[in-house]
């Protein structure tokens, strides 16, 4: 990390998930690390959590089952809606307490905003080891998130922290499988953009709900940031 000045003392609000020390093997679905565990350093990364949103859930099962019964049966439901603002980075311990304030005073000032949805993807990780299929955020809604990215990744580089994409492409996946099936997704895209769009037109007033907090997730903890 860069010299910096300690952060004040702060309260911090958090809730816990089941750590990654805590998971068995399995838990992982055969899913590669980007980078190995070690202990002392936290997998991170912010994002908006869509978990529960029963649009992006009915979608997630439709395609799924489309895909089912054209004979991909490899497909699995991403466990964790949401739509990442930043990489999925490791940070130590002793940073995690000034990097929350730092992300306190970054993400309070911001304010609320709608997010539009276009589309359907299909996404490949860089190490090429998992495919996902997800929606598109409509390129109308990204002068907030390309805002928020900016300056989320100015906080990154204080800490040596991996910016993210160049090349953004802002989507929140609901399935994925292990390794690259990018060409073989090709072929089902109309069927399911078909099913995107009748689900999108159904649930058009809760699938667009304002964004009023972002989460910081940091091993088993979570932290809230409220909007303004």
């Amino acid at each position: 990390m860069e010299k910096k000045l300690p952060a004040p003392a702060l309260k911090l609000h958090s809730t816990t998930t089941p750590s990654e020390e805590e998971r068995k093997p399995e838990d992982h679905e055969g899913r590669q690390r980007s980078f190995p565990h070690e202990r002392g350093i936290w997998a991170s990364y912010v994002y908006i959590d869509y978990e529960g949103q029963e649009g992006l859930e009915r979608m997630q099962q439709e395609w799924n089952q489309e895909l089912r019964a054209a004979g991909i049966k490899y497909f699995q439901p991403v466990g964790h809606l949401h739509l990442s603002l930043t990489k999925t980075f490791t940070i130590r311990h002793h940073n995690i307490v000034p990097f929350v304030g730092s992300l306190q005073e970054l993400l309070g000032v911001h304010r609320r905003f709608r997010l539009e949805l276009d589309g359907v993807g299909v996404y490949v990780n860089e190490e090429r080891t998992r495919t996902f299929i997800g929606v598109r955020i409509a390129e109308v809604s990204y002068p907030p998130l390309d805002r928020l990215v900016t300056e989320l990744d100015e906080c990154l580089l204080e800490y040596k922290l991996p910016r993210y994409y160049e090349d953004r492409s802002f989507h929140i996946s609901l399935l994925w499988t292990l390794g690259d099936q990018s060409e073989i997704m090709t072929s089902r895209l109309p069927k399911l953009t078909e099913q995107f769009e009748e689900i999108y037109e159904d649930e058009y007033t809760d699938l667009t709900q304002t964004i009023r907090k972002l989460w910081f997730k940091c091993g088993n903890k979570l932290y809230p940031f409220q909007l303004a």
